[in-house]
């Protein structure tokens, strides 16, 4: 079973805390998924755009990556994957818009306790399939 990271203690979580699907891609995108997050946590107050900047531009490149394998290799849930890494992308750009208008807030939220929650079930549940069936067809 994998562990997660409760949203209320996501400032104390550490990339070590991010569970292992054993493929390498995915595992090293996701730990630094984790430590991007973390440090957008750790923004003061007021200065959370920069980090939550560099997070979403990593979150970009990682589910293109994933999106890319996953297309590359026929996985038969492809369309329904690539759905949710849109979506989530939608939603991190209108924190990103929030923020370069100077509201902080909903973003803030959204490191802190949204994005937390739905990385962790993601995992257990779309990427650890994924994870999985990209393994087999590579051999």
């Amino acid at each position: 079973m994998l562990a997660t990271i409760p949203p209320a203690s996501v400032k104390a979580a550490q990339t070590a805390d991010v569970p292992l699907l054993g493929y390498a891609v995915m595992d090293r995108d996701h730990a630094e998924s984790m430590a991007l997050l973390q440090t957008a946590c750790d923004a003061p107050a007021g200065e959370l755009q920069a980090p939550f900047t560099a997070f979403a531009k990593h979150l970009r490149e990682h589910f293109a990556r994933k999106n890319t394998l996953m297309t590359q290799h026929g996985f038969f849930a492809l369309h329904c994957h690539k759905d949710e890494h849109a979506r989530v992308l939608n939603v991190v750009a209108t924190m990103e818009g929030e923020l370069e208008e100077g509201k902080e807030e909903r973003a803030r939220r959204y490191v802190t306790e949204h994005f937390p929650d739905w990385f962790h079930t993601h995992l257990a549940t779309m990427d650890r399939v994924t994870a999985d069936f990209l393994a087999q067809a590579e051999g």
